[in-house]
């Protein structure tokens, strides 16, 4: 796709993926873009030209018409970084690299993904069955890894633009308008960085925001905040609403019944229905991905993709890495790689896929550590609690009477689960689901779930 000649000044803070790959498409269409990074050894890593690496403190704010933040960077904190100070006081839009799909007026069709779980496996599962289904291609970008920036050269007239986006990035959104927008769940989450629930949630539904009465918004119904919200939807947004669930009959949505051998899937609005079996899908038959492949149905129906073609195009769906992953085998026992769970709701989704857990978790806690779920463990058989929480963690699931032992690290606490479950005489799932950030040890869940996965690889080489 070829872009125009850009005449608005922006500056960008933050050099990491999205802000440096921004920087770079920018500056061969302008002369007034500006960018800066804290971090001395990012400054330093960047190959711009040096008029376009400028420190904050000598930009002029009352001449700058966009500050583009790092979607991490908080702007509504009480002590924010100096540049969203100026850029306040001088009425300077702040925006996250998503919002230049607006602003450089790209016109393909959009489809956006949000929810406190799911985003990153919806939006592929979307990406994938839409190329298979469409002539046209798509591309997914956004939160799930790939930015804005990086898939300009690969936009065609009809491309579809697949986009996850989190709640950081939907704060900062102004005028950008979805042509589908999608609400999977919502559950407490990042209420540090948003200060409280309400903020979080008010973050979410920005994804409704701009959109038109000819566009859609589907959201998920299976838990009470999303019911709510589909409720009171028409009170302040403009686009269609359709209600998806997978646990309740729904007269003028979409929905699924679970079967032992397959998922029937009922579309109410037109009136059809269709059966997946088991056997045909490839990806983890948890709750949570079965949420994930009925809102892919709904924007294929939404797209006009007919029943049978969609589900050819399922055969090949599979569970993205760390998301309820199967790890292998040793004698009696699974192993299941769930780093991705970063928070206590998607730990109780992995919780509810499996009978006789051995529960492997911990890491840095979120706000209310494991209040939520105290009373959803009737799977688990024991518990190895590791890292920052492990004390706290520990003495709250054994005052609940839940088997529990501690260890500092990861290694230490699945060669113990593996020894426990060896002893068990019927079959044991290993589920590691941490249910909490990573950032006590790791840089990230890619890196602890690839701990995770190399350490049971090593225990099942050597029997």
């Amino acid at each position: 796709m070829k872009i125009r000649k850009f005449h608005k000044r922006v500056f960008i803070l933050g050099l990491g993926i999205s802000g440096l790959s921004l920087a770079n498409l920018l500056s061969k269409i302008s002369n007034t873009i500006f960018c800066w990074d804290d971090d001395i050894k990012k400054r330093e890593k960047v190959r711009l030209k040096k008029k376009i690496l400028k420190d904050y403190k000598s930009i002029d704010f009352s001449k700058i018409d966009y500050l583009v933040l790092s979607p991490i960077i908080n702007h509504k904190i009480k002590k924010p970084h100096e540049a969203v100070k100026k850029a306040i006081s001088h009425n300077v839009k702040i925006i996250s690299d998503i919002e230049f799909i607006e602003i450089l007026k790209i016109e393909n069709h959009s489809i956006g993904i949000t929810g406190t779980n799911g985003k990153s496996t919806t939006t592929k599962f979307v990406e994938e069955t839409l190329s298979k289904n469409l002539s046209s291609n798509s591309l997914a970008f956004g939160n799930i890894g790939l930015p804005f920036a990086q898939i300009i050269p690969k936009i065609k007239k009809n491309t579809n633009l697949i986009i996850e986006l989190s709640s950081f990035q939907l704060d900062k959104i102004d005028k950008l308008k979805l042509d589908i927008a999608i609400l999977l769940n919502i559950s407490n989450d990042h209420l540090d960085w948003h200060q409280n629930k309400k903020k979080y949630v008010d973050a979410k539904l920005k994804i409704f925001k701009n959109q038109h009465h000819l566009a859609y918004s589907l959201i998920c119904v299976d838990d009470k905040e999303c019911m709510d919200i589909a409720r009171n939807f028409g009170k302040f947004f403009k686009s269609k609403l359709i209600m998806i669930s997978t646990e309740k009959i729904l007269n003028n949505g979409i929905y699924s019944k679970r079967s032992s051998e397959g998922v029937e899937i009922i579309n109410s609005i037109n009136s059809t229905k269709f059966f997946l079996p088991f056997s045909n899908l490839k990806f983890t038959i948890a709750k949570h991905n079965l949420q994930n492949l009925l809102v892919t149905y709904a924007v294929n129906f939404l797209m006009n993709v007919n029943n049978e073609d969609f589900c050819s195009s399922t055969k090949e769906l599979k569970n993205l890495e760390h998301r309820i992953e199967f790890a292998g085998s040793l004698k009696n026992i699974d192993f299941y790689n769930d780093s991705k769970s970063t928070n206590v709701a998607s730990a109780k989704t992995a919780i509810d896929s499996f009978k006789n857990i051995f529960w492997i978790l911990g890491g840095r806690k979120k706000s209310g550590g494991l209040n939520e779920i105290s009373s959803k463990l009737k799977n688990v058989m024991k518990c190895y609690v590791f890292g920052e929480s492990r004390t706290e963690f520990h003495e709250f699931l054994s005052k609940k009477s839940y088997p529990s032992k501690s260890f500092e690290y990861l290694k230490t606490a699945l060669d113990t689960a593996i020894k426990d479950a060896l002893k068990e005489k019927k079959k044991i799932n290993i589920l590691f689901s941490p249910a909490c950030s990573s950032y006590d040890q790791f840089n990230n869940f890619d890196e602890r779930g690839k701990l995770f996965k190399k350490c049971v690889k090593e225990r099942i080489l050597h029997g």
